[in-house]
């Protein structure tokens, strides 16, 4: 893609008009500035990103004086033009529940943190610019974090121990802030927690989910089979991996005894790290198309059996989980509320050991796409407008090395042997 395939932006995103754009330098920059051009930076890797299309551009202001030092890269992440690709993956749902995240939860959050001298305060998302939901032409205009030095570690490998606490720690400032604003402002927090809506696990999206899921169960079984054979973990995983299983996700999405606004989709691909010296030094979460009210568990088990080795997990599990509710608690106390009311060590752990076996579900769909080497990665250009199967575009086969099959049956023997299934 070129910025020569279009004279204008508006050419690919009807809402990008000269006017808009200047309406955003205008509001950045808090000065009359016009936008004068933009100029195309690349888009994501093949395999980053599934539910939306997603190009880096510079965007050029002047002001009246015809000064061009106004500039801003952003990230624009788009609604797909293919109509089959937007049905087939209910991407108006996605961009909606995202969107609603922006505009309508997280600033009603950040108003409650600005009412408290926080010393860390939540700040690792990324400013968004501008958003449009209509079903067709979403879009969603947020600061390119690139340019301050963030970026993605390699996806196909599991994460260190650095890596990992820097995400734990993002975790638990966000989850924190739940926590706090549920404890004091209780009638506020459910109402902006209704806001946001279910993408993935409910009794209405089965249908769309069935063939998909047998077909990660086959690839989880064949790989358990053949790393750990005529051993529980197989037979532990085929008690586990049944049509059965979606519906104690979708219980587990709608607890809310404990909810707080979750991530939803907290892979390695969500998460862009700040590297000081070639070290993980902070982190920003990106992506929340998936955000839901639920168990802060949900999201720290997904992280850990979707982005961490066997290795790690023998280290370091329990240190990790100590160190995530060391900082929730610490953040929670330092909001005014009390950590061992709202959510106490025992809560937590209790919560660990009944929904862990949900970080290891969604890590059946998670680590097969994670282990992709970029070349392998699906191609999402569905011609066409009629709706697809997911199953028909997302055709995972069983893994072809034994090192993935390991990442895939370590991740079962760790739940059995905690005797989370």
């Amino acid at each position: 893609m070129s910025s020569k395939e279009f004279s204008t932006l508006s050419g690919m995103y009807p809402v990008l008009t000269d006017e808009k754009l200047s309406e955003v330098l205008c509001d950045l920059f808090r000065e009359n500035i016009a936008f004068a051009r933009w100029e195309y930076v690349g888009e994501a890797g093949k395999g980053d990103s599934y539910l939306s299309e997603i190009i880096r551009i510079k965007i050029f202001g002047k002001t009246d004086c015809g000064d061009f030092k106004h500039i801003i890269q952003v990230v624009l992440k788009s609604i797909p033009r293919s109509v089959s690709r937007r049905i087939t993956f209910r991407s108006d749902e996605f961009f909606k529940n995202e969107i609603l995240f922006y505009t309508e939860v997280l600033p009603v959050m950040l108003k409650f943190q600005s009412t408290k001298n926080m010393s860390e305060p939540f700040d690792n998302y990324p400013k968004v610019f501008l958003t449009h939901c209509d079903g067709e032409n979403d879009i969603i205009c947020l600061e390119d974090a690139t340019v301050l030095s963030f970026g993605h570690p390699i996806r196909q490998e599991g994460v260190n121990l650095e890596h990992c606490r820097v995400t734990y720690r993002t975790l638990a400032k966000f989850h924190a802030l739940s926590f706090a604003m549920s404890d004091q402002e209780p009638k506020e927090f459910n109402r902006i927690s209704n806001i946001i809506f279910e993408t993935y696990y409910d009794e209405r999206l089965w249908n769309w989910y069935e063939t998909f899921w047998k077909r990660l169960c086959g690839i989880a079984i064949d790989a358990v089979e053949k790393e750990y054979p005529n051993s529980k973990y197989v037979e532990k995983l085929k008690e586990f991996a049944v049509p059965e299983r979606y519906k104690e996700m979708i219980k587990a999405v709608q607890d809310r005894k404990n909810g707080v606004i979750s991530h939803g989709d907290a892979w390695t691909n969500n998460f862009l790290y700040k590297y000081v010296n070639g070290r993980p030094v902070d982190a920003i979460l990106i992506d929340f198309q998936l955000a839901r009210c639920a168990s802060p568990v949900l999201d720290i088990s997904y992280f850990m059996y979707s982005c961490t080795t066997q290795d790690m997990r023998e280290k370091h599990y329990d240190e990790l989980l100590k160190y995530y509710y060391e900082v929730l608690s610490s953040q929670i106390r330092g909001y005014g509320s009390d950590p061992d009311k709202v959510y106490s060590w025992d809560s937590y752990m209790e919560e660990v050991k009944k929904y862990s076996f949900f970080g290891l579900a969604f890590s059946l769909e998670a680590t097969p796409h994670m282990v992709l080497p970029p070349e392998e990665a699906f191609d999402m250009d569905i011609k066409g407008d009629k709706k697809r199967n997911i199953d028909e575009i997302w055709t995972l086969a069983p893994f072809k090395t034994k090192e993935g099959r390991q990442r895939e049956a370590n991740n079962v023997k760790h739940c059995v042997d905690r005797g989370y299934i």
